[in-house]
């Protein structure tokens, strides 16, 4: 038995009355349905280090401004893998799972995704992409730090994981924890002090203990501070314990040390997400991706360091959305795929490239509606070039309108609240 409800059918009889039909193992829910309940829906977002090199990612190989400007670097024609029958841009052939994720439906594009007036500094621009706002000089409030602060109306008290080695400068301006695995996250306490350090296990247990006595007195701030050490204790144990039992569903890939990694990240995400945490954000990173040499093998466009970063990252986001669907929870996740930068329409000297403009973002996950979205830079402006490597393209598709589709129809909330202005809204949600 299936369960597919009509719009209709949940707005006649109700959507408490909708979920109370049998569900089975291959029941989907209709996307649209997610807008009617933002308040379960999760978001993971990774960050690829480095300003990405789209135009080695997914590309109009055949057309002969890209040949001509990627000479022996850019994919052959013969070895891509055409992203849709009804366009012309093609994966790069070490992207096999996303184009299977394509395929099924699950694997939005955007492409030409920037920004006016680029700034071509990593830190910078990892600025602007963390605050949504390209005319701040400092990072005094980031995007998902905002939404958090001003639109998230949920009751969980860990609504946001940094799964990184420090925390990102999105989250600034809300308490997140950051942390790489279960072991990594421990409660600290004060070792500034020699008492302290000499007897940090001591003051761990005096917090936990001054936690659990009940308060009778109304004096607001013994009562705001006991509230305080409790819901960190209990904090720190969710964190802890959530989905200890889980094993992965899925072979998640493990080629070299960084894959794997990154597979772990994933792979904690995954376990906190079968385990019921009421968790909405995930944020992670990949780094490698600043090109400058080596892109490619010398002699093989499609092998070399480019094949490894694009495979890396593609394999385990399919891995990430399998195992969920595997464990049933695939419904209510997309993985939001993001770098501060692309990279010059032409190679340089030293088969890799430099800094450049408009590069692509992805969405992938069962709720999104794939497809291409934005355009592609035109290229054929370039035709009587030669000059390629000076050429940044052009971003024809504000990165703001991603944050703001998924600000309003993801996570919940009113992206001008949290963005410098109003965006047009992308159709993957």
């Amino acid at each position: 038995m299936s369960f597919n409800p009509t719009r209709r059918d949940v707005l006649v009889g109700g959507l408490g009355a909708g979920l109370a039909l049998p569900l089975t193992r291959t029941a989907r829910l209709p996307r649209w349905l997610h807008a009617l309940n933002q308040g379960d829906n999760i978001l993971v977002v990774l960050q690829l280090r480095g300003g990405c090199d789209g135009l080695q990612c997914v590309a109009p190989i055949k057309d002969p401004v890209y040949q001509a400007a990627r000479v022996n670097f850019g994919i052959p024609a013969d070895k891509g893998l055409l992203v849709d029958s009804n366009d012309s841009v093609y994966f790069h052939p070490s992207m096999a799972d996303f184009k299977a994720l394509y395929d099924r439906g699950d694997l939005a594009i955007v492409q030409g995704i920037g920004y006016p007036n680029p700034n071509l500094s990593h830190f910078r621009s990892e600025d602007i992409w963390a605050t949504g706002d390209n005319a701040a000089t400092t990072v005094n409030a980031g995007w998902l730090g905002t939404w958090r602060t001003t639109q998230y109306n949920g009751s969980f008290s860990i609504p946001m994981i940094d799964i990184e080695a420090r925390r990102n400068d999105a989250f600034v301006g809300a308490a997140v924890p950051v942390f790489r695995s279960r072991s990594e996250f421990q409660f600290f306490v004060d070792t500034s002090t020699s008492a302290a350090g000499l007897d940090a296990v001591y003051e761990k247990a005096l917090i936990e203990a001054n936690s659990k006595v009940a308060r009778t007195t109304t004096e607001p701030n013994l009562t705001f501070v006991a509230k305080a050490l409790d819901q960190t204790v209990s904090d720190m144990g969710l964190i802890q314990m959530t989905g200890t039992s889980y094993t992965p569903k899925v072979t998640y890939p493990s080629t070299d040390a960084t894959t794997t990694r990154l597979s772990s990240a994933f792979q904690l995400a995954a376990s906190y997400i079968t385990g019921g945490m009421g968790t909405r954000v995930y944020y992670m990173d990949t780094g490698g991706f600043d090109t400058h040499a080596n892109e490619i093998a010398s002699g093989n466009p499609v092998g070399g360091n480019m094949a490894t970063l694009v495979q890396r990252f593609s394999s385990c986001i399919k891995a990430f959305l399998d195992d969920l669907k595997a464990y049933g929870k695939s419904s209510n996740v997309i993985v939001m795929v993001t770098s501060e930068f692309g990279r010059r329409l032409g190679q340089n000297g030293t088969n890799g490239t430099d800094h450049g403009q408009a590069s692509l973002s992805y969405v992938a996950g069962e709720p999104v509606k794939g497809g291409l979205y934005g355009k592609y830079p035109d290229l054929s402006q370039y035709a009587s070039r030669t000059d390629f490597n000076k050429i940044s393209l052009p971003f024809t598709t504000d990165f703001r309108s991603l944050y703001a589709t998924v600000i309003d129809k993801w996570l919940g909330g009113d992206h001008t609240k949290v963005l410098p202005g109003t965006f047009p809204l992308l159709g993957m949600l």
